[in-house]
């Protein structure tokens, strides 16, 4: 039964508690889930009768109710109540509800404005970088995406940024030795591609000169989710695409600093490693254009 369904039960029992004493339940039933995630360590049954201010019979029939319906459990050993992943799972289909992909389109469609360009969100995949949204602004709306075809990671801006994020053996296991041209301006020794990565890890974005497509030239820049004080993930990367003969090398050093910006940004709002563990984030594999 879900958390909200047994709640609503419980004040619907006037005739066992009477309405005030069952809005009284309720109000407990939350102090202990709230003490309950506080509590890292697990909390007795005296420990929570104290802090609730009653009689351990009432918080254990609290807590046996919610024990029943898999919202807590015991410890076999400590004898300590602990909540369950189900109450996770609440909190991450609150998320899902959210719209986490609706919460990106507005930054996507403001960085799209601002350069009047092609605006790409790409996600971290298994295999690499997978476009997942799309924004154009004026002039970009000449340019034609296709999410179908997998970006080439060597000659383009946001799969070079994505191989800089991984060490050297793991690029080329990725890549190979032998590199493909895709144009006269890609790099076709891993040795060179190892230098351009090297660059890329220094100045926290890439490049792609007409490396993947002939007069087109795009700039692209991770996106970092922090899990801590020294912890964080490469969870995706934003890019802008324009052609040569409309951008200057002063248009592209303003994407650069309007891509830095909206990164930090959507690493704020990205959903946690929990949401792509409790396979929380369908809207990830899907393609949106917004025009």
């Amino acid at each position: 039964m879900p958390l909200q369904s047994h709640l609503a039960e419980l004040a619907a029992e006037p005739e066992k508690t009477g309405p005030i004493e069952s809005l009284v339940t309720v109000s407990r039933t939350m102090q202990i889930i709230e003490m309950l995630a506080d509590g890292g360590r697990g909390l007795s049954l005296s420990d929570i009768a104290r802090q609730l201010d009653v009689n351990k019979s009432i918080a254990f029939r609290i807590l046996n109710t919610l024990e029943e319906t898999n919202y807590v459990f015991k410890g076999v050993e400590s004898q300590r109540y602990f909540l369950t992943y189900k109450i996770s799972k609440v909190g991450l289909n609150v998320l899902i509800a959210n719209r986490f992909m609706e919460q990106i389109q507005p930054r996507l469609r403001e960085l799209a404005d601002a350069c009047g360009e092609l605006v790409l969100l790409a996600t971290v995949q298994e295999d690499g970088p997978q476009w997942v949204m799309a924004a154009r602004g004026g002039a970009g709306r000449r340019l034609q995406v296709n999410p179908m075809v997998r970006s080439i990671l060597h000659s383009t801006a946001t799969g070079k940024a994505w191989l800089a994020t991984l060490s050297d053996s793991e690029v080329e296991e990725r890549v190979g030795k032998d590199l493909p041209a895709a144009t006269p301006h890609t790099v076709t020794t891993l040795d060179a591609l190892r230098a351009q990565l090297a660059v890329i890890r220094r100045q926290g974005f890439a490049i792609s000169d007409q490396e993947n497509e002939t007069g087109i030239k795009a700039i692209s820049v991770p996106i970092w989710r922090e899990n801590g004080a020294a912890s964080r993930d490469c969870v995706g990367f934003v890019s802008i695409t324009a052609p040569i003969s409309r951008a200057s090398e002063a248009e592209y050093q303003r994407f650069g600093r309007l891509l830095v910006e909206a990164s930090k940004h959507l690493g704020d709002i990205w959903l946690p490693q929990e949401a792509a563990d409790f396979g929380a984030a369908p809207a990830l594999n899907s393609f949106q254009i917004l025009d």
